[in-house]
């Protein structure tokens, strides 16, 4: 018989790669559900891979021969079937772990109840607690194991520029040393009760301050998003974290922007704002990308649920 006129090829190959192939293009209106559907075509497609490699392996072998005999009761053959399952069993679990490698990092995994407790503290309401761990593993990881990642000790210093700790709360400098913003006091004076010990002194050794810092930044943009009348958490998330990186008068310029084009949404992110700006579209020297890539890659490297924020519901919450 022909195999891809089998049900199975189709459920477990060409369906999910379709699924796959569609959904690579953007992630316009994306939500969980949809990334799921994606890490469902992947495991199907793990499946049939796992099947292919048995089969290649035990060209000779043929399943559905040992199960015909195993119905006629000889123990060889049911041995054999027994051992075929074992076999595609074990391939399905290969192919499965290393689609999804990278577990939650040491450190990530022992400040996990100190962010619970913060959020708890501090913004109970957040959209996705698994955001926070995504945006924290985004600022502070170079890889997962590096020794900065999930650390207070992260750091990322230049002439001009010098961002500290979990959430890389940052200052910058112009030409001629002026300071030019200090991300630490503007957040400071958001919540000045609940942040009054932060300083550039401690933002190195106080996990709890620097968490706090990154919940109160994130908790004023979605208030003012709110009043705006964005009521989807999941598109304030996408707004409020391309602020975090780019800045909010950058999002609110370019939400202007995406008002002046036919066709633009600018109450929607993904396949809408997302696409107008007036960011750098020249790659920086020693980054490799744009002003504009980098600030869309964050969005898309943490609101979604891949690659980041699924880690991070089991410790943190969906």
């Amino acid at each position: 018989m022909n195999p891809m006129k089998r049900w199975r090829w189709w459920a477990v190959l060409a369906l999910p790669l379709l699924v796959i192939a569609v959904n690579s293009f953007g992630p316009d209106g994306w939500r969980e559900p949809v990334v799921k559907l994606i890490w469902l075509s992947w495991t199907a497609l793990c499946v049939a891979l796992a099947h292919s490699a048995r089969k290649a392996l035990f060209d000779y072998a043929h399943g559905r021969e040992a199960w015909l005999k195993a119905m006629e009761h000889p123990v060889g053959a049911g041995l054999a079937f027994l051992g075929l399952c074992f076999v595609s069993g074990v391939l399905v679990l290969a192919f499965v772990g290393f689609a999804r490698a990278q577990p939650v990092p040491a450190p990530a995994q022992a400040l996990a109840p100190l962010v619970v407790q913060e959020i708890e503290r501090h913004w109970p309401a957040v959209p996705r607690r698994s955001y926070i761990g995504a945006l924290i593993e985004k600022e502070s990881c170079i890889a997962l194991t590096h020794r900065t990642c999930w650390s207070t000790a992260a750091r990322l210093k230049t002439g001009r520029e010098e961002g500290a700790g979990l959430g890389q709360i940052t200052r910058a400098w112009d030409a001629s040393g002026a300071l030019r913003f200090d991300a630490l006091a503007e957040t400071v004076a958001m919540d000045p009760r609940a942040l009054q010990e932060l300083t550039w002194d401690n933002v190195y050794t106080r996990a709890d301050l620097g968490v706090r810092a990154v919940l109160v930044k994130l908790r004023d943009c979605h208030t003012r998003f709110e009043r705006l009348g964005l009521r989807d958490d999941m598109v304030r998330l996408a707004f409020c974290d391309a602020a975090y990186n780019g800045g909010l008068g950058g999002v609110q310029q370019e939400r202007k922007l995406c008002a002046l084009t036919a066709g633009c949404d600018p109450d929607q992110w993904f396949g809408h704002v997302e696409h107008h700006s007036n960011k750098s579209r020249t790659k920086w020297q020693g980054y490799g990308a744009s002003a504009f890539d980098i600030n869309r890659a964050h969005v898309r490297a943490t609101v979604l649920l891949e690659p980041r924020r699924w880690r991070y519901a089991e410790w943190l919450g969906v």
